[in-house]
């Protein structure tokens, strides 16, 4: 299991700077925003560019976090379409940085607002994005996310089943998870089996009392914190993950307001290699920081 970072962390941050920060933290990968550092409008020696610092500064690109929320089952046919088309770009640009996956989330209504129909034409949907990936070599990752229709494990099993595809998986995200009260640990990890392809790693600190400004969600309020200061415990997730021989990587996310983005980073890199450690990984298995 290695350790990414989520390029979103550091979102203003020239992409040069990211990449110089991460590697001298000690991460492995980057995981791309890509409204941050790999825009829509991006030319092809961009692209290029990105692939060569990444690689400069010894980081893997696994995954494009595409920001194109697919709203599907409440779009017209044209603003699919549109959307498919905009995808096309982010699959020749993944095969050009070597990123093995693209995020493109089906969007909402919440399960409990959803019906049939919307998982159907969802999933019609998706299952065209990801042939389009497919063509690159590239597969589709699903981010479990409140207020969308990937926002419990039964849900998005609902929606894997009906897309059919095995090159279609979830990204596990229990800060997203704990918020809409979903478990986020051991029972997630053995429910999505193999087709939990990534995983994404914020904490989230959950009010007691009524907020003026605080997010809410599910009758509850919460903000951002940074990791082991919130209420979501990645232990038993990342134990399970190790258990079961996932061999991919966390991307750690936190933008915690008020916090420098360069603190956030390290702090979340070295209190995910502590939990690791915690857990009683073999000592072996560190190689430059990374969990192999």
């Amino acid at each position: 299991m290695n350790i990414a970072l989520f390029t979103g962390v550091l979102r203003d941050a020239p992409f040069e700077h990211v990449a110089k920060t991460a590697a001298e933290i000690g991460y492995d990968a980057l995981e791309l925003r890509a409204l941050s550092h790999l825009k829509p409008d991006s030319s092809i020696e961009r692209v290029k560019e990105v692939k060569r610092i990444a690689e400069h500064y010894g980081l893997a690109i696994p995954v494009i976090y595409s920001n194109i929320n697919g709203q599907y089952a409440n779009s017209t046919e044209q603003e699919a379409e549109g959307k498919l088309e905009l995808l096309k770009r982010y699959a020749e640009w993944a095969a050009i940085v070597g990123a093995r996956m693209v995020c493109h989330g089906p969007g909402g209504p919440s399960p409990h607002e959803a019906a049939q129909e919307h998982f159907d034409k969802a999933s019609y949907w998706l299952d065209r994005a990801a042939a389009i990936l497919s063509d690159s070599g590239v597969k589709l990752v699903l981010e479990i996310h409140h207020k969308s229709l990937v926002e419990t494990i039964d849900s998005t099993l609902r929606l894997l089943d009906t897309i059919g595809r095995p090159d279609v998986g979830a990204i596990l995200d229990p800060g997203n998870m704990a918020i809409a009260g979903e478990d986020y640990g051991e029972v997630a990890v053995r429910r999505l089996g193999d087709r939990l392809f990534h995983v994404h790693a914020k904490d989230v600190w959950f009010y007691t009392d009524p907020q003026d400004e605080a997010k809410g969600y599910a009758g509850r309020q919460y903000r951002v914190e940074l990791m082991g200061k919130g209420h979501v415990d990645h232990a038993p997730a990342y134990l399970a993950l190790l258990h079961s021989g996932y061999e991919g990587y966390v991307s750690l996310e936190a933008q915690v307001a008020g916090v420098e983005p360069e603190r956030i980073a390290r702090h979340e890199y070295e209190q995910a290699r502590r939990t690791l450690q915690r857990l009683h990984v073999d000592k072996n298995a560190f190689r430059g920081g990374a969990i192999k």
